[in-house]
C-alpha cells in the first residue's frame, strides 16, 4: 500500500513540473517575439593624467682631499744634513738659508761665495768615517709618519699595478654612473618631468608631492573601511512567468 502511495505522489509531482514548464513556455511565446536581448554595453574611455612622483636628483659629490706619499729606495745619495724632528737625513747638495722678502714673508735661497757660486754642503760620515748614504726617501717618510701618529708607523700602500687597477676601476664607475644617469633622464622625460626646467622648482614640487602622499597614507590608515552592502539584482522570476505568485 505504501509503495502505491509513493508512486501516486511521484506521478502527481511529475505532472506538476510538466505543467509548470508548459505554462512558462506559453508565457515566453506570448511576450511579443520571445526573449528580448539586453541593450548594448556602452564603453566610455576617459584619459586620466596621473601625478607621477619624481624623486629629486642626488646631491653633488663633495670630494675630499687625498694626500699621496711615494716611497722609493733608489737612488742612493750622500747625506748632507740631518733633520731633528722628525729625525732623518737629507741629501741637499748645496747650502741654503732663510731670508725675509720685502713684503715680510720668509723664503729660502742658495748660499753663494764671493764669486757668486753656490756653496756645496759637507757630506756626513758615520763613526767609521764612511759617508752616510740615503737611499730613496723611506727613512724620511717613516719619520714623518711616526711624528703624525705619535710614534706609531702605519702605511697603507699599493703596488704600481694596484694603483693602475684602482684607476681603471674609477673609470668604470664613472662610465656606469654616466649610463645610469642617461636612463634616469629618459624616464624623467617619459613621465613628463622635462617640463620642470628649473631644478629648484622641480625639487620643491617633488617635496610637495611626497608630503601629499604621506598625508594621504596617514588619512587612509585612520579612516575605517566602508561597510559592504549587498546589491540585489533587478532580475525576477516573476518577470519571466507572468501571473506567478499572484492570487
Amino acid at each position: 500500500m505504501k509503495l502505491k502511495t509513493k508512486k501516486a505522489f511521484r506521478s502527481i509531482a511529475d505532472v506538476g513540473v510538466i505543467s509548470l514548464l508548459i505554462v512558462g513556455l506559453s508565457a515566453c511565446s506570448s511576450m511579443g517575439g520571445g526573449y528580448q536581448p539586453l541593450p548594448p554595453l556602452k564603453v566610455i574611455t576617459e584619459t586620466v593624467q596621473l601625478e607621477i612622483y619624481q624623486p629629486p636628483l642626488p646631491q653633488e659629490i663633495a670630494m675630499q682631499n687625498v694626500e699621496w706619499s711615494v716611497l722609493t729606495n733608489k737612488p742612493c745619495k750622500p747625506a748632507t744634513g740631518e733633520n731633528k724632528n722628525p729625525k732623518y737625513y737629507t741629501t741637499e747638495t748645496y747650502q741654503s738659508e732663510e731670508y725675509t722678502k720685502d713684503d715680510g714673508t720668509t723664503s729660502t735661497r742658495a748660499v753663494r761665495d764671493v764669486d757668486g757660486k753656490r756653496i756645496a754642503r759637507e757630506q756626513l760620515k758615520d763613526e767609521d768615517g764612511k759617508v752616510i748614504q740615503v737611499c730613496g726617501n723611506i727613512e724620511q717618510k717613516i719619520a714623518e709618519v711616526e711624528k703624525r701618529l705619535g710614534g706609531d708607523f702605519v702605511i697603507m700602500g699599493m703596488t704600481p699595478k694596484g694603483y693602475e687597477n684602482m684607476a681603471a676601476n674609477l673609470q668604470d664607475i664613472k662610465r656606469y654612473i654616466k649610463q645610469q644617469k642617461e636612463i634616469i633622464l629618459y624616464y624623467r622625460e617619459a613621465t613628463g618631468a622635462e617640463s620642470n626646467n628649473d631644478k629648484e622648482d622641480w625639487v620643491e614640487k617633488n617635496n610637495a608631492n611626497q608630503a601629499d602622499q604621506v598625508e594621504k597614507a596617514e588619512i587612509e590608515a585612520t579612516t575605517p573601511a566602508p561597510s559592504v552592502t549587498e546589491t540585489k539584482s533587478a532580475f525576477s522570476i516573476k518577470s519571466l512567468i507572468p501571473g506567478l505568485g499572484n492570487e
